[in-house]
């Protein structure tokens, strides 16, 4: 039991809790340190391989590299005193944000079943919904790429629509080929931001890709630097939730050692961030039993190396909203929500994330409101405490045993009762007389009303500025 802002006692229904007790997560780290003598990382960059052999307590053997124990502790240390002491229970009144994720390159049409790729447009207009949904506790910047425009360009694309239409302003997670990233460098100096970059590494322990040519080549100015790793359980890792977990940790304990050896300046974290597979298929599945496994083992791992996360993903396999989608997002909602997690995402995504879908956003942000009603928990309403409850009870009974008209109702019911905007709560007969609405088409009408009423204003003198810097790229790279 804890005391409300109003001092009335509560009993919030939230965590934080966990699936794996350290003893277990102890046994993992060692098992990862094992590998990591024994077999090690494949570097593919050779200018990286070659660099990281000459340095002490990295051994180049087998055409990998394989990392002393030294050289792991001493990082595992690093990214603990980094993530400092883990935060005290949360408390069931912080409000939920739901963010957006900005990969999507097909959108739902407003039927709720048909797909098509996304265009400049709709890049816009997403962009205009996530601002226009930021009371309702959205963040982010768009939900996809514009397709209709030139390759090379796309990122860039993607960064000026978010610049003119987003809170969060200009930005994109589309940058794998080391010409954009210079350009994006430059814009994001006009918000004089710092320089963080990510590397994303194939799986069984292996560090490379276009991402690790990057960082190599901006090795000098980077600031921080994620290393993550997303193994699929039974595909490119074992089939065992918690092995596969221990080889994304290996995978990142090893990239992020060979990082921090040789780009000492940058801060360094780790994200180990593994998959179940259709194992029929062999593609990743979202929003199954065995994915919100590994979601919730996500908090104690990363806690282990000192990220104390508050975010659960809320994915789903579904192309388009309906059965499978919403209780897919509901389930990650809800499960993350009594777990302790206030932070959830990606909202509005589908397929994985390879679809975007307005309407899905608009229940998402519904959904979330509803799961924090159920966390903040149960109270004692004003007037209605349970020294006061006989005398009221005692008073309605006189009056014909009605509460709908007392003063405690009039006085309570807003705040025990969520109000939804678009999940009406009707009987039949209300449902046959308000036309049979579909809550799919309702949801995407309030998506198309939120666009329609965007009032947003950018600062003006850095989209001036970030023009220019992409008409010149342009001439470069189109």
């Amino acid at each position: 039991m804890t005391k409300g802002k109003d001092s009335v006692a509560r009993w919030p229904v939230m965590g934080p809790r966990s699936v794996l007790g350290r003893d277990a997560l102890d046994r993992m780290h060692e098992a990862a340190l094992v590998m990591l003598e024994k077999t090690g990382m494949f570097v593919e960059n050779p200018d990286v391989r070659e660099a990281i052999g000459k340095r002490e307590g990295f051994t180049p053997a087998d055409g990998r590299v394989r990392i002393s124990r030294k050289k792991v502790e001493a990082l595992t240390a690093y990214l603990r005193e980094m993530g400092g002491p883990p935060p005290a229970a949360n408390d069931s009144d912080v409000p939920f944000t739901l963010g957006v994720d900005t990969r999507a390159s097909y959108i739902v049409e407003r039927d709720g079943r048909s797909l098509r790729p996304m265009t400049r447009a709709d890049v816009v207009e997403s962009a205009k919904l996530v601002t226009m949904l930021h009371d309702r506790g959205v963040s982010g910047t768009t939900t996809g790429v514009p397709t209709d425009i030139p390759g090379p360009l796309v990122p860039l694309e993607q960064f000026m629509i978010s610049a003119e239409y987003s809170r969060s302003g200009g930005a994109t997670n589309d940058v794998t080929d080391l010409a954009v990233a210079k350009v994006i460098r430059e814009m994001n100096k006009v918000y004089g931001r710092g320089l963080g970059l990510s590397v994303w590494s194939p799986s069984p322990l292996i560090l490379g890709g276009e991402e690790l040519r990057i960082l190599w080549h901006f090795r000098d100015e980077v600031e921080w630097v994620y290393v993550g790793t997303m193994p699929c359980m039974g595909m490119t890792a074992p089939c065992d939730p918690v092995g596969t977990f221990t080889v994304a940790a290996a995978e990142c304990l090893g990239g992020a050692a060979i990082i921090r050896e040789l780009v000492p300046r940058a801060v360094v974290v780790i994200g180990p961030h593994p998959e179940p597979a259709d194992m029929a298929s062999g593609v990743m599945v979202f929003g199954t039993p065995e994915w919100e496994l590994l979601e919730l083992m996500h908090r104690d791992v990363h806690g282990y190396y000192g990220s104390h996360t508050t975010q659960k993903l809320i994915h789903t396999t579904a192309s388009v909203p309906g059965v499978q989608a919403v209780s897919d997002h509901m389930a990650g909602l809800m499960l993350g929500g009594v777990y302790g997690y206030t932070r959830f995402g990606p909202a509005g995504m589908l397929a994985l994330d390879e679809v975007y879908s307005p309407a899905m956003l608009v229940l998402d942000a519904e959904m979330m409101e509803h799961v924090r009603r159920v966390v903040r928990g149960v109270w004692s309403g004003e007037g209605l405490d349970l020294g006061s409850l006989p005398g009221v009870v005692a008073e309605a009974v006189a009056e014909g045993g009605v509460f709908a008209g007392h003063e405690t109702t009039v006085a309570n019911m807003r705040k025990q009762y969520h109000q939804p905007r678009v999940l009406k709560r009707m009987n039949r007969t209300q449902w046959e007389k308000a036309g049979r609405p579909d809550e799919v088409r309702e949801a995407q009408a309030e998506a198309d009303r939120l666009v329609a009423s965007f009032n947003y204003e950018p600062p003006r003198d850095i989209l001036k500025e970030l023009r220019g810097i992409y008409e010149d790229a342009k001439k470069r790279l189109a």
